[in-house]
């Protein structure tokens, strides 16, 4: 396996590059665009926090000349040791050094507290440009000669995330109800930037207890709120519990898109058709 390591070019020429999650495969290519072949680990519609590589993966990612890291998420933390000790010629970049975590907070009905970090800086704009900060400082440091290419692609590209958090800012601002429902709680900083409330069915990465499912039940009456949001790659039996507990909907969402921004454009259109119901 440790041979692979000592090629980490295809047959094109084009440097290959590793990234945990699919909007990552974006950012780098924005930056990047054709100089380098993005391998994605973890594939769509697989859970983050869960998700096992295969062996054929290892293979992938040990030709890899970089993997770059999005912070905090359980398939990291999992398997960064195995990856360091198979693959010790691969360079490790961690995006997410300049987030600023929110830490999670776990409900007991009656009571909650704080636990470890929620690690889906992702779904945020002015998060996302830190990602993409360190995803260009990487990118500098691998292909020092397309400095002019990669500089350039940078500077467009923030300036595209400027234009996506004005364009969510004004969808949100005459939003008179900012309260919604998900079920995994993904998007805790996008809900954070844009000054929303985001309340989530499941906790500490575990389905709702019963008790905790009527006092969402009586939230939701209480604040009218009539929408469940929750991920393709999670089960939905839970969230049309609750829809049907309070004469709502559930409607899938996509935070793991690769068309990133695209997405978070439709989750915000949602959340404000949603709130209108």
């Amino acid at each position: 396996m440790i041979a692979f390591g000592c090629n980490t070019k295809p047959s094109d020429g084009k440097m290959i590059i590793s990234v945990t999650i699919l909007p990552q495969k974006y950012f780098v290519e924005k930056i990047a665009g054709d100089l380098v072949l993005v391998h994605v680990l973890v594939p769509p519609g697989a859970s983050p926090e869960l998700y096992s590589l295969m062996p054929s993966q290892m293979k992938d990612l040990s030709g890899s000349a970089a993997w770059m890291r999005i912070g905090r998420i359980g398939f990291e933390e999992a398997w960064i040791d195995k990856i360091r000790q198979s693959t010790p010629g691969l360079k490790i970049f961690d995006t997410s050094v300049q987030a600023d975590w929110i830490a999670g907070e776990e409900d007991h009905g009656d009571h909650a507290h704080l636990h470890g970090v929620d690690p889906h800086i992702w779904s945020s704009p002015s998060e996302v440009k830190k990602i993409v900060t360190e995803t260009y400082r990487a990118l500098s440091s691998l292909l020092p000669g397309k400095m002019e290419i990669l500089t350039r692609n940078y500077e467009s590209f923030m300036k595209e995330i400027d234009q996506l958090d004005q364009e969510l800012k004004s969808r949100f601002d005459q939003l008179e109800n900012r309260k919604f429902l998900i079920f995994h709680p993904a998007l805790t900083y996008f809900a954070r930037q844009y000054k929303l409330e985001q309340i989530a069915l499941e906790v500490d990465g575990k389905e709702p207890s019963p008790r905790y499912m009527r006092s969402l039940i009586e939230k939701a009456k209480s604040d009218n709120i009539r929408v469940i949001f929750i991920q393709k790659e999670f089960d939905a039996e839970n969230a049309r519990q609750l829809a049907k507990e309070i004469d709502g909907q559930v409607i899938r969402i996509d935070p793991l898109s690769e068309h990133w921004d695209a997405e978070l454009r439709e989750i915000a259109r949602k959340i404000v058709a949603s709130s209108n119901k």
